[in-house]
């Protein structure tokens, strides 16, 4: 009997073909294209905020959709990143999460299934406070972002505006980040709009259902952040409905964890309390020092800082009421010679601090099949 399996087939199926119309992709011949950066913003309640729903899957040209299912399909992908796009974030973060909010996808489901969802879970969790997020007021997120898990397809730049560097170092230059990115026709160079998914110039564009990103989009996503900083990423689940869609590779259920992030259990991937397609789940990670309960309490330490610029504010919780509760405020950046650039002290342990994580799905089961891609 043939032998099924190899050390660099974990699946145990037959590699994925390299060649294709005379084209063959080699090892280490094209640069993985980092990153495009999530963007966060300010939490702020007196925006006024975009109200349209996640957009349904609909029906559309393949490779982008489905041209003949509606449960195998996907949203358009210039709707999903209006969608994504809009001011502001709705309905607007609790404490609770998302317990109560009905799943827009609801008819098309029920067309699938062939039975009603009208009283479905707003996502997988348990309702109520033994899974609302833990010290809410404590580690209130204070910047926000916005993703969708979705199906391969083309970029169309909804995130141009959000990048820290603006494509202005040289990104699609000789030995640039983006160096030898293909566009497609109709799209600008420079930006990574007009970018279509695949893993090779020689090798075709991937299909919605055999690729699943964030935003469902390349380059990678890379999330931008600062120890001491709490912040909330909003997950929208933008996959088919049809958990068959992608011929049984990977679920269409997942549960993000921020790999070795000090996370309250509710935000950390718990592998059983995932959400579905049509629903989002707010993550809320407090993006704090190792030692934060233990380790310079009062922040007294220079080294555990959060990098800062002139007047730029941190809400913070360092000291103690009389009560031995913590006690909250607002601190101003300290800036140093160059009078722009300076820290805020903050709690927890320095030597603990780490320059890179990353976040991927934890659903039970499918851990190694949902690993998107991210960074953090």
């Amino acid at each position: 009997m043939a032998q099924q399996t190899g050390n660099n087939i974990p699946t145990g199926s037959k590699p994925s073909p390299l060649k294709f119309n005379g084209k063959e992709a080699t090892s280490f011949s094209f640069n993985m294209l980092i990153f495009e950066e999530f963007g966060p913003e300010k939490l702020d309640p007196s925006v006024v905020a975009g109200t349209n729903p996640l957009p349904t899957p609909s029906m559309g040209a393949a490779p982008e959709q489905d041209p003949t299912s509606v449960a195998r399909s996907a949203p358009n992908g210039l709707d999903l990143e209006n969608f994504l796009g809009q001011a502001g974030i709705a309905p607007f973060p609790t404490n609770f999460s998302n317990t109560l909010d009905k799943n827009p996808w609801a008819p098309e489901i029920k067309s699938f299934l062939g039975r009603s969802v009208a009283t479905s879970p707003a996502e997988g969790r348990p309702p109520g406070e033994g899974w609302s997020h833990q010290r809410w007021n404590e580690f209130y997120p204070q910047v926000y972002f916005k993703t969708a898990q979705a199906g391969a397809r083309v970029n169309n730049g909804f995130r141009n505006a959000k990048q820290m560097h603006g494509y202005a170092k040289g990104e699609f230059g000789p030995g640039g980040l983006y160096h030898n990115t293909t566009h497609l026709p109709g799209f600008p160079d420079g930006t990574t709009a007009g970018i279509p998914v695949f893993f090779h110039p020689n090798l075709p564009v991937q299909n919605h259902n055999s690729v699943w990103t964030f935003d469902g989009t390349m380059p990678p996503k890379l999330l931008m952040v600062r120890y001491g900083q709490p912040i909330l990423m909003r997950h929208y689940n933008a996959l088919p409905i049809d958990p068959a869609a992608n011929k049984g590779f990977g679920l269409h259920t997942i549960t993000t964890h921020m790999h070795n992030g000090h996370n309250p259990a509710e935000s950390d991937g718990v592998a059983s309390a995932f959400f579905f397609p049509g629903q989002f789940y707010d993550y809320r990670w407090p993006i704090q020092l190792a030692g934060y309960d233990s380790v310079n309490t009062g922040a007294t330490d220079a080294r555990a800082a959060f990098p800062c610029v002139k007047d730029e504010t941190l809400y913070v919780n360092d000291s103690v009421t009389s009560n031995g509760s913590p006690s909250s405020s607002y601190k101003t950046c300290v800036v140093g010679p160059d009078g722009v650039n300076g820290t805020i002290k903050i709690r927890g342990d320095w030597r603990e601090t780490m320059s890179t994580q990353w976040f991927h799905d934890h659903m039970l089961d499918y851990t190694a099949q949902n690993v998107p891609e991210n960074a953090a």
